[in-house]
């Protein structure tokens, strides 16, 4: 085993700073010094190399979703982690948290939603949303494309794909923001107050389930309501849960990779010359950009039992952090991962929707909006132009921007 002169002081998985500034010189020494990196502020392994998060992603009876997958939890104190739990009904199950073979039981409920008939409905409504943004756009013009593509597409996909009525894209997104922000929140009193918010979310979920008993449709709501665990109907609890994480997820993350999408076309025209002289690379590119974005960096993963990874032991209890962002650019698996690169052979090797049993459910309907949204812009632009600065989000769990000024000609 190569000893490794890395220290917790320059692998800082808890400084959203270390993902902007630091990672491009970090992640490499990663990858040959020290793939399996004892951090010890958490008493945690890093996984930084592509085969080592992908195995360890496939083996959920070794490395166990069960007790949490965000290293701000590993932080929280009793208290904290009380008012935490309260977000949602602790009755509640949520499937990112489950291991087989209570998992597949869970996440079979949502998997429903995504039938065919379902799926032809959501690719209707982006195609419209696309076009009324393209339309929208004034050639020459700067404009946030945060604000007017990144942000408000995946919300109202997740209206859609929810059962959601339209016309609440703000409150949406507010709720989505802010279920988000809890991860960076400490202290009890704080986190109450945070926390009772999401009161009036789970009374609007209240509102539409109601509404679907009555008026069944192609969406996830209809879809539990018409489901069954454990030979009964899905408790209220479980129904908001389900309601929650696709509103939350659904939404940040797309939002992440249709931004960093752009700012990759941007800041590399030459790409984007390619792409829309050869069509055939829109899929590709859609791969590039997961790899390049990667909207989620990381989850936790508990060992169940004593592990030897890489020559690293880690005991039963201990915690490994499966770096999806460092995987993407390993170099052993991906050619100058540095670079961005629509014909990259094997891009879509890459672990952007995580891998294995909990690989993101709803990846097809993220690669969807991007094809989508894509197709569309390199139809009607021949050039994509940053207009300034754009805003990175300061966060550890979440790679994306607040603003991101664009011109498009």
């Amino acid at each position: 085993m190569i000893m490794s002169e890395l220290t917790s002081a320059e692998v800082r998985i808890e400084d959203p700073d270390f993902y902007i500034n630091d990672r491009e010189d970090v992640y490499p020494r990663l990858h040959r010094e020290a793939p399996v990196f004892h951090y010890e502020p958490l008493d945690v392994f890093v996984l930084s190399g592509l085969d080592d998060i992908r195995e360890a992603a496939r083996t959920p009876e070794i490395f166990s979703s069960a007790s949490g997958l965000h290293l701000h939890q590993l932080r929280l104190d009793a208290e904290e982690q009380a008012v935490y739990g309260t977000v949602f009904d602790p009755a509640g199950e949520q499937f990112a948290y489950a291991d087989p073979p209570r998992h597949r039981e869970l996440r079979s409920i949502a998997s429903r939603s995504f039938a065919p008939r379902a799926i032809a409905y959501l690719t209707e409504r982006i195609q419209k949303d696309v076009a009324d943004f393209v339309e929208s756009v004034e050639p020459g013009r700067s404009f946030d494309f945060v604000e007017a593509a990144a942000a408000p597409l995946p919300i109202g996909v997740a209206e859609h794909f929810i059962g959601l009525p339209s016309g609440h894209a703000d409150e949406i997104r507010g709720w989505s923001d802010a279920l988000e922000s809890l991860k960076l929140i400490r202290g009890p009193e704080k986190l109450r107050e945070a926390v009772a918010q999401f009161a009036t979310m789970n009374d609007f979920f209240r509102e539409q389930i109601a509404f679907k008993r009555q008026n069944p449709g192609e969406d996830l709501i209809s879809a539990m309501l018409d489901a069954e665990l454990d030979g009964e109907p899905l408790s209220e609890a479980n129904l908001l849960i389900y309601c929650g994480t696709f509103l939350s997820a659904g939404s940040d993350t797309t939002r992440s990779l249709l931004a960093g999408m752009i700012h990759a076309f941007a800041e590399h025209p030459e790409q984007w010359e390619k792409l829309r002289a050869n069509p055939d690379l829109l899929d590709p590119a859609v791969e590039e950009s997961l790899r390049w974005t990667t909207p989620a960096r990381g989850f936790l993963r508990t060992a169940t039992e004593d592990v030897d990874v890489h020559g690293v032991h880690i005991k039963a209890g201990q915690r490994a952090y499966l770096l999806f962002d460092a995987g993407n650019r390993d170099e052993s698996a991906f050619a100058d991962p540095w670079s961005f690169d629509i014909e990259r052979p094997g891009a879509n090797a890459h672990v952007a929707f995580g891998y294995g049993i909990h690989q993101c459910i709803a990846a097809h309907l993220a690669r969807l909006e991007a094809r989508i949204l894509l197709r569309a812009i390199a139809e009607r632009f021949s050039t994509i132009e940053l207009a300034g600065t754009p805003t990175e989000i300061r966060q550890v769990l979440r790679a994306g921007w607040h603003e991101m000024p664009v011109v498009l000609r």
